[in-house]
């Protein structure tokens, strides 16, 4: 009884033995599946922060655009060319140096409604401007680099030649060379090679570094413009042109250059000779105010003392004013004028001789009293 006892026992002691091992070996599990849970849980959330962050750095470079501030420092010139969009010229700022991003540029020129009206040409900027200042340094006329020649009305090729060397840095030797290549300058058959009078006068801006050859290539554009404005067939465009040209070099005021047209128009009706001494004075300048004998005497085609009809060409560059008279000329009988007084300007006009000759002696009485 004893032993079977014993037995039972034994048996019964194992079996709990071996309950308690694998409680203890779920439990061990279910403690590393927690573990390994736990872990897990962390590494998901530091990967979503991870994440996150990314993503919430990516969407702050998007919203958030490069941009300087202040009005920069240094100076450099910007080119803006013919046809330069917005995005051009953003590019071309970018690429300089002058503004951080071209975003913040695009940003300003969008919003402001002038942007469309800048003007090609070169500018001087800063570099590291705000692109809110970058675009109104652009929208200033000021900050435009440009060489400015002003030539005035009457004023002879010489004049021209001297003021475009000085706009363009060339020589008067170089000027000249550019004006004999007549056809490289698109002057009109009609000009017969002659630039004298078809240089318009008037004030020109240029980029840096513009050539000899393409301001006088402007300048005798503006003058085909001009003589197009009044519809001048280019058969007539010489002829309108030098009287056009001795109006300018006669008349004193805007309100004698018709009168003075119609007394050149009048002559020429009557084969008169002219009698004009601006036209003399073209190959005699160094002639002073009254000619002398011998000087009236010149044997010259530009002689209008003596030569019936127009000179052979313009005498000078005349203005619009004096082109508009040469079309347009007053409607008068007159066949003289003479200036009574050099510094006023007033010009007296006679239908005849013995009136015109007592308007000479005013003018003389003029000189004398005046030295």
């Amino acid at each position: 009884m004893t032993d079977l006892f014993e037995a039972e026992t034994a048996t019964t002691t194992t079996l709990d033995m071996r309950r308690l091992q694998r409680n203890k070996r779920r439990a061990t599990r279910r403690k590393w599946t927690l573990v390994v849970s736990a872990v897990g849980i962390v590494v998901l959330a530091l990967g979503a922060s991870v994440a996150w962050n990314f993503v919430g750095t990516f969407q702050t470079s998007e919203d958030v655009v490069a941009d300087y501030e202040g009005t920069g420092q240094g100076t450099l010139q910007v080119i803006v060319n013919s046809g330069d969009t917005g995005s051009d010229i953003a590019t071309t700022l970018h690429d300089s140096g002058v503004i951080a991003s071209r975003a913040a540029f695009l940003q300003e020129w969008n919003s402001n409604p002038d942007s469309e009206s800048i003007v090609p040409g070169y500018y001087l900027m800063h570099r590291e401007m705000k692109a809110e200042f970058a675009l109104q340094a652009l929208l200033d006329p000021n900050n435009r680099e440009l060489r400015t020649i002003t030539v005035p009305e009457g004023a002879s090729l010489a004049t021209f030649r001297d003021r475009i060397a000085s706009i363009t840095g060339a020589s008067t030797d170089q000027v000249d060379a550019a004006m004999k290549d007549t056809d490289a300058l698109g002057l009109p058959a009609e000009a017969k090679g002659n630039l004298e009078g078809w240089l318009f006068p008037s004030t020109y801006e240029f980029n840096p570094g513009v050539t000899p050859n393409e301001v006088l290539t402007k300048m005798v554009a503006t003058t085909v413009a001009m003589l197009d404005k009044y519809d001048v067939a280019p058969k007539d465009r010489e002829k309108i042109l030098t009287v056009a040209s001795l109006v300018e070099k006669e008349a004193k005021l805007d309100e004698d250059r018709p009168k003075i047209a119609s007394v050149i128009y009048n002559r020429l009706d009557q084969e008169m000779p002219l009698g004009f001494d601006s036209t003399l004075k073209y190959v005699l300048p160094d002639a002073g105010t009254i000619l002398t004998k011998s000087e009236l005497a010149t044997d010259s085609p530009y002689n209008t003392h003596i030569n019936a009809g127009l000179p052979p060409g313009p005498i000078a560059s005349p203005g619009e004013e004096s082109i508009s008279a040469a079309v347009s000329p007053a409607d008068t009988n007159y066949l003289f004028f003479v200036t009574v007084n050099l510094d006023t300007g007033e010009t007296k006009y006679a239908k005849d001789f013995p009136t015109h000759q007592k308007y000479v002696k005013e003018l003389n009485a003029w000189l004398k009293e005046n030295g």
